[in-house]
């Protein structure tokens, strides 16, 4: 008999478990999440917006933060930052009201992005600040690859956008039931890994900076 008919033969003549009713998972699942506020961690005083700075520039997450005193400020910001990273003014904004509505007039604005190069300038839905995280879905003014692509991702959130944890977000999202987008994306940081030797690198499967300006509603 091969290897791998010993192998299958030990899986078909393995004992299971007996099986459990359905309701009994079901109790379990919802017990566990009943107290969120149990293992959430707190913020000790902090804001949720100082709680979301501190989280989004820390070590692990590495995005840098401007908050902003108007939404008119982002282009300027943008500016700003491509001056200080030695980057040109070839920028793909996302198309949406919020960004549409500003002045792109001294940028060379794309509606394309090539792979690992550029900049790309979009809109958070939300910002969690348990972790610093940024929240996108896809849609036809949200196309999802523009938070993947660029070399530099330039993030837009405003402070009415932020929630306190992961768990506050699914009932935004209407529940269950509602009318979902194909894709929902939490981005936390910038993309890395260290598979190799425990060596943070950067940029391993999406953008290598993040820049998140912090605007008000």
């Amino acid at each position: 008999m091969s290897d791998r008919a010993l192998i299958f033969g030990a899986i078909r003549s393995a004992k299971r478990s007996p099986a459990r009713p359905a309701e009994d998972i079901a109790k379990e699942a919802a017990d566990l999440v009943a107290h969120p506020e149990v293992t959430q961690p707190g913020f000790a005083g902090e804001t949720l917006l100082d709680r979301f700075v501190a989280k989004a520039t820390s070590e692990r997450v590495t995005a840098t933060v401007d908050q902003l005193a108007a939404k008119r400020d982002i282009p300027r910001a943008v500016s700003e930052y491509l001056k200080k990273i030695g980057q040109g003014t070839d920028i793909c904004v996302q198309n949406c009201a919020v960004l549409n509505g500003l002045d792109w007039s001294g940028f060379a604005c794309s509606p394309d992005l090539e792979k690992d190069r550029g900049c790309a300038v979009t809109l958070a839905e939300y910002g969690i600040a348990e972790t610093g995280s940024v929240v996108f879905r896809s849609g036809a003014d949200s196309p999802i690859l523009l938070n993947f692509l660029p070399m530099y991702h330039i993030v837009v959130l405003r402070t009415d956008t932020l929630i306190g944890y992961t768990e506050d977000l699914w009932p935004l999202l209407g529940g269950a039931h509602a009318p979902q987008s194909r894709l929902l994306t939490i981005v936390t940081g910038t993309s890395g890994t260290a598979d190799i030797e425990a060596i943070n690198v950067r940029g391993a499967h999406g953008p290598k900076h993040m820049h998140i300006l912090i605007v008000p509603p």
